[in-house]
Protein backbone atom coordinates (compact mmCIF):
# COMPACT_ATOMS: atom_id res chain seq x y z
CA UNK A 1 0.00 0.00 0.00
CA UNK A 2 1.18 3.29 -1.07
CA UNK A 3 1.76 5.99 1.19
CA UNK A 4 -1.17 8.38 -0.29
CA UNK A 5 -3.69 5.27 0.18
CA UNK A 6 -2.32 4.50 3.43
CA UNK A 7 -2.68 7.98 4.44
CA UNK A 8 -6.85 7.99 2.98
CA UNK A 9 -6.98 4.97 4.98
CA UNK A 10 -6.10 5.96 8.03
CA UNK A 11 -8.33 9.54 7.47
CA UNK A 12 -11.35 7.57 6.99
CA UNK A 13 -11.26 5.19 9.87
CA UNK A 14 -10.07 8.09 12.56
CA UNK A 15 -13.13 10.46 10.91
CA UNK A 16 -15.50 7.04 11.00
CA UNK A 17 -14.59 7.35 14.82
CA UNK A 18 -15.22 10.24 15.78
CA UNK A 19 -18.67 10.00 13.53
CA UNK A 20 -19.42 6.84 16.07
CA UNK A 21 -18.53 8.69 19.07
CA UNK A 22 -20.05 11.99 18.68
CA UNK A 23 -23.36 9.64 17.83
CA UNK A 24 -23.40 7.24 20.99
CA UNK A 25 -21.76 9.68 23.35
CA UNK A 26 -22.92 12.65 25.80
CA UNK A 27 -20.12 14.91 23.94
CA UNK A 28 -20.61 17.87 26.18
CA UNK A 29 -18.72 17.22 29.01
CA UNK A 30 -16.04 15.61 27.58
CA UNK A 31 -14.75 18.22 25.00
CA UNK A 32 -11.42 19.77 25.95
CA UNK A 33 -10.39 22.88 23.98
CA UNK A 34 -7.36 25.39 25.27
CA UNK A 35 -4.43 27.09 23.97
CA UNK A 36 -0.66 27.20 25.47
CA UNK A 37 1.30 30.42 24.82
CA UNK A 38 4.57 30.04 24.28
CA UNK A 39 7.84 32.48 24.19
CA UNK A 40 9.04 29.94 21.50
CA UNK A 41 8.35 26.36 20.02
CA UNK A 42 10.64 23.84 20.90
CA UNK A 43 10.01 20.00 19.94
CA UNK A 44 12.22 17.24 20.78
CA UNK A 45 15.39 19.49 20.80
CA UNK A 46 14.77 21.68 17.82
CA UNK A 47 13.47 24.90 16.95
CA UNK A 48 10.58 25.18 15.41
CA UNK A 49 9.58 29.49 15.68
CA UNK A 50 12.35 32.59 16.14
CA UNK A 51 9.48 33.90 18.56
CA UNK A 52 6.43 33.55 20.24
CA UNK A 53 4.03 30.78 19.33
CA UNK A 54 0.26 30.21 20.23
CA UNK A 55 -0.64 26.58 20.01
CA UNK A 56 -3.99 25.66 20.48
CA UNK A 57 -5.58 22.66 20.75
CA UNK A 58 -9.46 20.55 20.77
CA UNK A 59 -10.05 16.95 22.00
CA UNK A 60 -12.88 15.07 22.92
CA UNK A 61 -11.89 12.12 25.24
CA UNK A 62 -14.39 8.72 26.26
CA UNK A 63 -13.03 6.53 28.85
CA UNK A 64 -9.41 5.80 28.07
CA UNK A 65 -10.16 7.00 24.22
CA UNK A 66 -9.18 10.79 23.02
CA UNK A 67 -9.05 11.85 19.48
CA UNK A 68 -8.06 15.66 18.98
CA UNK A 69 -6.05 18.51 16.76
CA UNK A 70 -3.09 20.66 17.96
CA UNK A 71 -2.27 23.19 16.28
CA UNK A 72 1.06 25.68 16.37
CA UNK A 73 1.37 29.55 14.87
CA UNK A 74 4.02 31.64 15.45
CA UNK A 75 4.01 35.25 13.42
CA UNK A 76 7.59 35.05 11.52
CA UNK A 77 6.68 33.40 8.34
CA UNK A 78 7.83 29.82 9.70
CA UNK A 79 5.60 26.97 9.18
CA UNK A 80 2.05 26.94 10.81
CA UNK A 81 1.24 23.55 12.00
CA UNK A 82 -1.90 21.62 12.78
CA UNK A 83 -1.68 17.75 13.80
CA UNK A 84 -4.31 15.13 14.06
CA UNK A 85 -3.99 12.70 17.09
CA UNK A 86 -5.79 9.63 18.18
CA UNK A 87 -4.52 8.11 21.46
CA UNK A 88 -5.44 5.00 23.63
CA UNK A 89 -4.70 3.78 26.99
CA UNK A 90 -4.40 0.51 28.69
CA UNK A 91 -3.37 0.75 32.25
CA UNK A 92 0.25 2.03 32.09
CA UNK A 93 0.27 2.22 28.40
CA UNK A 94 -0.19 5.02 25.76
CA UNK A 95 -0.52 4.51 22.25
CA UNK A 96 -0.86 7.19 20.27
CA UNK A 97 -1.35 7.83 16.52
CA UNK A 98 -0.19 11.24 14.82
CA UNK A 99 -0.70 13.17 11.46
CA UNK A 100 1.58 15.69 11.75
CA UNK A 101 0.45 18.34 9.37
CA UNK A 102 2.14 21.87 7.76
CA UNK A 103 -1.11 23.31 5.67
CA UNK A 104 0.53 26.96 5.44
CA UNK A 105 -3.03 28.15 5.19
CA UNK A 106 -2.11 31.24 7.24
CA UNK A 107 1.82 31.60 5.98
CA UNK A 108 2.29 34.96 4.07
CA UNK A 109 3.77 34.76 0.74
CA UNK A 110 2.01 31.30 -0.20
CA UNK A 111 -0.30 32.31 -2.91
CA UNK A 112 -2.24 29.03 -3.05
CA UNK A 113 -3.40 27.65 0.14
CA UNK A 114 -2.63 24.00 0.21
CA UNK A 115 -5.16 21.90 1.24
CA UNK A 116 -5.57 20.12 4.22
CA UNK A 117 -5.65 16.42 3.41
CA UNK A 118 -3.81 16.97 0.57
CA UNK A 119 -0.89 19.01 2.18
CA UNK A 120 3.17 17.59 3.29
CA UNK A 121 2.62 15.54 6.44
CA UNK A 122 3.84 12.25 8.49
CA UNK A 123 2.29 9.69 9.94
CA UNK A 124 3.49 8.79 13.68
CA UNK A 125 3.16 5.79 15.85
CA UNK A 126 4.30 6.40 19.64
CA UNK A 127 4.21 3.87 22.53
CA UNK A 128 4.43 5.82 26.24
CA UNK A 129 4.88 3.84 29.32
CA UNK A 130 4.36 5.41 32.57
CA UNK A 131 6.39 3.28 35.45
CA UNK A 132 5.82 5.43 38.53
CA UNK A 133 7.36 9.32 38.24
CA UNK A 134 9.35 7.80 35.35
CA UNK A 135 8.01 8.00 32.01
CA UNK A 136 9.56 5.95 28.60
CA UNK A 137 8.74 7.06 24.89
CA UNK A 138 8.55 5.76 21.77
CA UNK A 139 8.34 7.13 18.65
CA UNK A 140 8.71 6.68 14.70
CA UNK A 141 7.53 7.98 11.83
CA UNK A 142 6.15 5.24 9.20
CA UNK A 143 7.50 6.43 5.88
CA UNK A 144 11.05 7.50 6.59
CA UNK A 145 11.70 5.77 9.66
CA UNK A 146 13.19 8.23 11.98
CA UNK A 147 12.81 7.31 15.47
CA UNK A 148 12.80 9.00 18.88
CA UNK A 149 13.04 7.37 22.43
CA UNK A 150 13.12 9.69 25.47
CA UNK A 151 13.14 8.73 29.25
CA UNK A 152 11.77 11.23 31.52
CA UNK A 153 11.70 11.43 35.28
CA UNK A 154 10.03 13.84 38.20
CA UNK A 155 12.67 15.22 40.64
CA UNK A 156 10.29 17.14 43.02
CA UNK A 157 6.96 17.98 43.34
CA UNK A 158 7.25 20.48 40.27
CA UNK A 159 10.74 20.03 38.19
CA UNK A 160 10.93 17.24 35.62
CA UNK A 161 14.07 15.97 33.40
CA UNK A 162 14.03 14.41 30.13
CA UNK A 163 16.75 13.09 27.83
CA UNK A 164 15.63 12.12 24.40
CA UNK A 165 18.27 10.44 21.75
CA UNK A 166 17.09 10.18 17.85
CA UNK A 167 18.41 9.81 14.48
CA UNK A 168 17.37 10.47 10.89
CA UNK A 169 15.94 14.17 10.77
CA UNK A 170 16.54 14.26 14.47
CA UNK A 171 20.33 14.50 14.44
CA UNK A 172 22.83 16.14 11.89
CA UNK A 173 24.35 12.92 10.53
CA UNK A 174 21.07 10.27 10.75
CA UNK A 175 22.78 8.62 13.30
CA UNK A 176 21.24 7.61 16.84
CA UNK A 177 22.83 10.21 19.49
CA UNK A 178 21.57 12.63 22.33
CA UNK A 179 19.67 15.23 21.33
CA UNK A 180 17.80 16.20 23.99
CA UNK A 181 18.27 17.16 27.40
CA UNK A 182 14.79 19.40 29.44
CA UNK A 183 14.68 20.45 32.50
CA UNK A 184 10.88 21.50 32.90
CA UNK A 185 9.73 23.44 36.03
CA UNK A 186 5.88 23.96 36.55
CA UNK A 187 3.96 26.42 38.96
CA UNK A 188 0.60 27.66 39.40
CA UNK A 189 0.58 31.56 39.47
CA UNK A 190 -2.66 32.78 41.59
CA UNK A 191 -4.51 35.18 39.72
CA UNK A 192 -7.42 35.26 42.06
CA UNK A 193 -8.77 33.36 45.04
CA UNK A 194 -10.59 30.90 42.66
CA UNK A 195 -8.55 31.23 39.67
CA UNK A 196 -4.89 30.33 39.03
CA UNK A 197 -3.02 30.14 36.24
CA UNK A 198 -0.51 27.27 34.98
CA UNK A 199 2.89 28.93 34.11
CA UNK A 200 6.04 26.83 33.06
CA UNK A 201 9.75 27.20 32.19
CA UNK A 202 11.98 24.79 30.56
CA UNK A 203 15.82 24.46 29.50
CA UNK A 204 16.61 22.63 27.09
CA UNK A 205 19.60 21.64 25.59
CA UNK A 206 20.29 19.88 21.94
CA UNK A 207 23.92 18.20 22.30
CA UNK A 208 24.10 17.43 19.18
CA UNK A 209 23.65 20.44 17.53
CA UNK A 210 24.93 22.16 20.04
CA UNK A 211 21.83 24.62 20.69
CA UNK A 212 20.10 25.74 24.09
CA UNK A 213 17.20 27.22 24.38
CA UNK A 214 14.67 28.86 27.20
CA UNK A 215 11.27 28.74 27.06
CA UNK A 216 8.69 30.00 29.26
CA UNK A 217 5.01 29.66 28.90
CA UNK A 218 1.42 29.96 29.95
CA UNK A 219 -1.53 27.47 29.61
CA UNK A 220 -5.30 29.27 29.32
Amino acid sequence: MNTQKFRKLLVTITLTGIVSLFSFQDIKAQVDVGADIMSRYVWRGSGYSNGPSIQPYMSYTSGSFEIGFWGAYANDNQADELDLYASYSIGPVGLTLTNYVFPNNMTPGVSKPIKYWASDGGWEGTVGLELGTIGLTYATFFDSGDTYIAASTSLGEEVSLTLGLGDGSYTTDSDFGLMEISLGYGKEIQITEDFALPASGNLIYNPEADQMYLVFGISL
